[in-house]
């Protein structure tokens, strides 16, 4: 089997060959090892998994919590000609079971799975079935509680992982600290698993931590050339789309993205395609999608975590081009960026108000635990029992971290129904619409998109969603799932005050763990040393060497950086010179070339073979 890797690597993504760690990984996996793979955004991780599970017999079970990215995953590999699923969203039981089947007896090699699906004991049993060829569990770091990211379901997969006794584990993560890594391990119950961990360099971004008064320029300046494919993050959907619109104005061709926008897969496209190159987003947009040649990531608001950060400038330069990445700090930003994490730890009293809305919603009774994923629809729930979004979203993450019970959101909302009548005396532009458009609907249940449809119809979104309302009211139509955008398992029976219990206890944790997170981070964008060193020590990698280019080392105030940044490019790594010959043809004084040597040989820059002749290392 390890002879013919290279093969599969040609043949199936074209290229001839590893990059720096997968080699090691496929070769662990191969070998039946249990693995922990930790690499770079945009390291290539998927392919550790993806590559020996083609050369085994048997299908490969992948662990992931982001359904876009499974999606995408599941498409590529179609592409190659590879049969893969993903059960992912709200499915009924016997379509959950045809699937298995399906997976079963059709050859597939690959089975994609939200943590909250591999719980279920229908697929736990199933699964136990089949010959699993290898477990996979993406974005690892969310298994620990000391990780940016903590999901309580990842802490489960152990359970799958035991019910398929002796198949090997691969989990992959692109941030973890030292004790993230010790967590993923433990948990996983992995067995002295191959560790492998490229280093978190990315060398040819560089790296630059501006303050200003005027973010806006900054942040056009820091685009520049215009029509340069970027990302620009903001902190929330209304600063995205008015960034977006100002930046336009200024000759920017923009687009935005965040969770509530519609047309998603256009607006994709068009940045893609770079007929909007920059887009602008909040901070989930970007993972799973694969364009390399993006050359600018600016973060217009600091992010909330190191993880978070690290993750979102790799998504610049992954090419290998020259690259830049700009985080933009002004007066206040710290407060700022407290309030705002602390508005993602709600109140006592606001977790236990939408909690009972949440049972009342779905007609939970006291002592009841409904035992099927429900799907939910987040704007509407808000709406009916006027609640704020994002509280509720907090309160919905706080529920979930108590394990009281566990969100899936869906990468596109879903609306699934079935018309009664094929006359229907309802003389509305949807009906009509849908009664031309979808075949079938008024013979079976059938999955729409209703935000293109709304669209498509020109009804509406509101409207389109009351009159299928209507017609539920009147009878003239089944709905199953009403514009679904995530599902809500429960673990627990609904016992108010004593479920609540576990959950209030642990605030005081979250806001420590917040404190942490985000004290990190304002340590960083503070620091007077070089950013790229303070961003690898982070992640517990030595550095000790200045970049020489992130902007701390490029500081134009500093005379020691200005006379450093000359001597970089004077010097080389083959020829020595001499500090006499050096002051001959310098712009500098004798004592500013000695003081920026001796900065240069403490960071490990340059390198005296004798006394007083300096190369760079």
């Amino acid at each position: 089997m390890k002879n013919n890797i290279y093969d599969v690597l040609k043949s199936h993504w074209n290229v001839l060959e590893f990059r720096q760690g997968q080699k090691e990984a496929i070769t662990a996996v191969l070998d039946a090892k249990d693995c922990l793979v930790v690499l770079p955004t945009g390291g290539g991780k998927s392919l550790c998994y993806q590559l020996p599970a083609l050369t085994k017999t048997g299908v490969c079970v992948v662990i992931s919590p982001l359904i876009a990215l499974m999606s995408g995953q599941v498409e590529s590999l179609k592409k190659k000609g590879v049969r893969a699923m993903n059960l992912s969203g709200p499915m009924r039981e016997d379509d959950l079971v045809t699937a298995l089947d399906n997976c079963k007896f059709g050859e597939f090699k690959f089975l994609y799975l939200s943590p909250e699906r591999a719980q279920h004991p229908l697929v736990q049993d199933r699964l136990s079935e089949m010959q699993v060829s290898l477990l996979a569990i993406d974005e690892a770091h969310c298994i620990s509680e000391w990780g940016h990211d903590f999901r309580p379901t990842y802490r489960e997969i152990i359970r799958l992982k035991n019910r398929l006794h002796n198949t090997p584990t691969i989990a992959l993560t692109a941030t973890a600290t030292k004790r993230v890594k010790e967590d993923i391990c433990s948990v996983l119950e992995l067995a002295k698993p191959v560790q492998i961990t490229d280093s978190f360099d990315r060398k040819n971004i560089e790296i630059r931590v501006l303050r200003t008064a005027n973010k806006l320029e900054a942040i056009s300046e820091a685009l520049a050339p215009k029509g340069t494919p970027a990302i620009v993050y903001a902190g929330t959907r209304k600063s995205v789309e008015l960034l977006s619109n100002h930046l336009n104005n200024m000759g920017h061709q923009t687009g935005f993205f965040h969770g509530g926008v519609l047309t998603k897969e256009k607006r994709i496209s068009n940045w893609m395609q770079e007929k909007t190159p920059v887009m602008v987003a909040t901070s989930a947009f970007g993972m799973g999608i694969d364009k390399a040649n993006i050359q600018r990531v600016v973060h217009a608001t600091l992010p909330f975590s190191m993880e978070q950060y690290y993750q979102e400038i790799g998504r610049c330069g992954r090419d290998g081009g020259a690259a830049k990445a700009t985080l933009l700090v002004e007066d206040g930003d710290d407060q700022k960026l407290w309030n705002s994490t602390t508005i993602s730890i709600p109140s006592a009293t606001v977790i236990k108000k939408t909690y009972k809305h949440l049972c009342h919603y779905f007609d939970i009774a006291y002592g009841e635990k409904p035992n099927d994923i429900l799907v939910f629809n987040h704007a509407l729930f808000c709406e009916r029992y006027g609640l704020k979004l994002r509280t509720t979203y907090h309160v919905l993450k706080v529920l979930e971290r108590g394990q009281l019970l566990t969100l899936t959101q869906y990468d596109k909302p879903k609306t699934t129904l079935k018309l009664l009548h094929k006359h229907l005396k309802q003389e509305h532009i949807l009906v009509d619409y849908l009664l031309r458009n979808i075949g079938g609907i008024t013979e079976r249940f059938q999955d729409i998109s209703l935000d293109n449809i709304a669209m498509k119809s020109g009804v509406g979104l509101r409207n389109a969603i009351a009159c299928l309302k209507q017609l539920e009211k009147q009878g003239d139509a089944e709905v199953q799932q009403l514009h679904a955008d995530s599902g809500i398992t429960f673990h627990a029976p609904r016992e108010d005050s004593i479920s609540l219990m576990p959950v209030f206890h642990q605030l005081n944790a979250i806001m420590k763990e917040k404190k942490r997170l985000t004290g990190a981070v304002w340590e960083y964008v503070t620091a007077n040393t070089c950013y790229r060193k303070k961003l690898l020590n982070y992640f517990g990698e030595t550095h000790k060497k200045y970049c020489g280019k992130c902007s701390n080392c490029l500081d134009k105030k500093s005379p020691t950086a200005k006379t450093i940044r000359y001597l970089i490019k004077t010097l080389s790594s083959e020829d020595t010179l001499s500090l006499e010959q050096l002051c001959e043809v310098a712009p500098f004084d004798r004592v500013q070339l000695a003081l920026a040597l001796d900065e240069m040989c403490a960071e490990e820059m340059v390198i005296q073979e004798i006394p007083n002749q300096y190369k760079l290392i």
